[in-house]
């Protein structure tokens, strides 16, 4: 009984995923006292300019996790295959290509920073350049990440992440106190962003020394290899990752600063659970590659953790609808928020069945069904009609979130067999 446990215990998803989760909950922690800090210092309006620039940033970024993903898809098949000595050149080719790509994406950015700052009613462009600019460095950070995730390094992984958070929170603080609000937040962000990229590469400066004798990673040869896997996971994170990004815009644009401001407090507590459970979705994918590259069986760890992800979903659920007002307390106290008290229950709803459709998208794509784009897109599209036709009110905006996500989930289950069958 006693070794049953301890190989459970050992098992590479639960292990992996305690050490992101730990590093994870460390770094959210970090990120709780900054918005909490930035929810309380900033006004209502400034707080939701502040959130509708990073729900702009996690809508692009959806670049650097799909980059992410292909470099963690590469190492863990070179891992799988015996091939460790090609991760050096991976990493430099990866730097090369992803750094040109980055710098077309955030020019183009840059040229319509008018047009975005215009649609978010933001009276001053430098808010959007100075996140285009964050943009670009968590591009590059998603090449040496993704290979740390690849080589299973969760450990420096989350040190990174608890760094950046740090780095974040203190600049946050010191900027803010000095007079330049908002704008103050997202120079932190940038900071926190750059020192993430610096510090990503130095556990993998031992694979840089080592040269490869034969097949290596070239600029043309990663092109070609990454493009036709690269796309499909790009198409199908950014449906994935706009579905609670999406709407803070959406509603920045249709509601008033006040309620504007009030949404993204709402989205930020609901996202709380998100938090907790995603580090299993990263765990997975890396060792479903492994796994499939050695030909093992997959869904024993499929079902795994979809019991770690479900189980502290519904509890932390439970706490929302039952205890609202002690959630408001921990998160935002202020008296402003109360009204949001009828609405984190819902709210997590919407998140539970998120959390699962981010697990399924992510073991499809691990498997390779990168075809599991078409879902998510549509599902963002779904999502985004709900919200221009029914605005009136948040009621209506989390109805909407609710049935589209239900939607989504019970799509990509019955995608699941036919999925595993070609597998």
């Amino acid at each position: 009984m006693k070794k049953s446990i301890y190989q459970l215990i050992r098992h590479p998803l639960i292990l992996g995923s305690s050490v992101i989760f730990f590093g994870s909950l460390a770094s959210s922690l970090l990120n709780y006292v900054f918005n909490l800090i930035m929810g309380r210092t900033l006004s209502v309006g400034d707080y939701g300019i502040f959130a509708s620039l990073i729900s702009l940033f996690n809508i692009f970024s959806v670049f650097a996790v799909a980059i992410m993903m292909v470099f963690a898809k590469f190492s863990a098949s070179l891992v799988g295959q015996k091939k460790e000595k090609l991760i050096g050149s991976l990493v430099i080719a990866g730097n090369i290509w992803v750094g040109l790509i980055s710098l077309f994406i955030c020019g183009l950015l840059v040229v319509f920073s008018y047009q975005i700052s215009d649609f978010l009613h933001i009276n001053s462009q430098s808010f959007i350049v100075l996140t285009v600019v964050s943009l670009f460095f968590s591009f590059l950070t998603s090449v040496p990440q993704g290979v740390l995730q690849g080589l299973l390094q969760f450990g420096y992984f989350s040190f990174v992440s608890i760094l950046a958070s740090f780095i974040k929170l203190t600049f946050g603080i010191l900027l803010v106190a000095i007079g330049l609000k908002a704008l103050g937040a997202i120079y932190a962000f940038l900071l926190a962003n750059i020192a993430g990229y610096l510090f990503s590469f130095l556990p993998l400066l031992k694979h840089l020394k080592v040269k490869a004798l034969g097949d290596k990673f070239t600029l043309g040869s990663l092109h070609s290899r990454a493009y036709s896997y690269a796309m499909p996971v790009f198409l199908s994170n950014i449906g994935i990752i706009s579905l609670v990004s999406l709407d803070i815009i959406l509603v920045k644009h249709y509601f008033n600063p006040t309620l504007a401001g009030q949404y993204a407090a709402l989205s930020l507590m609901g996202r709380a659970i998100f938090y907790v459970v995603s580090p299993i979705a990263s765990v997975l994918f890396p060792i479903i590659v492994q796994k499939k590259e050695r030909q093992e069986r997959l869904t024993g760890t499929l079902l795994l953790s979809i019991a770690l992800i479900m189980l502290p979903s519904i509890v932390l659920s439970f706490m929302y609808f039952f205890f609202p007002k002690m959630i408001l307390g921990i998160f935002f106290p202020n008296s402003i928020y109360l009204s949001l008290t009828p609405y984190l229950g819902p709210f997590s709803v919407f998140i539970l069945i998120y959390s699962m459709c981010y697990l399924l998208n992510s073991f499809y794509l691990s498997i390779g069904k990168t075809k599991v784009f078409i879902f998510t897109i549509v599902g963002v599209i779904l999502e985004s009609l709900s919200i221009v036709f029914f605005h009136e009110n948040i009621n209506q905006v989390i109805i909407g979130l609710i049935v589209v996500s239900f939607l989504l989930l019970f799509s990509l289950l019955i995608y699941y067999r036919n999925a595993t069958k070609a597998s």
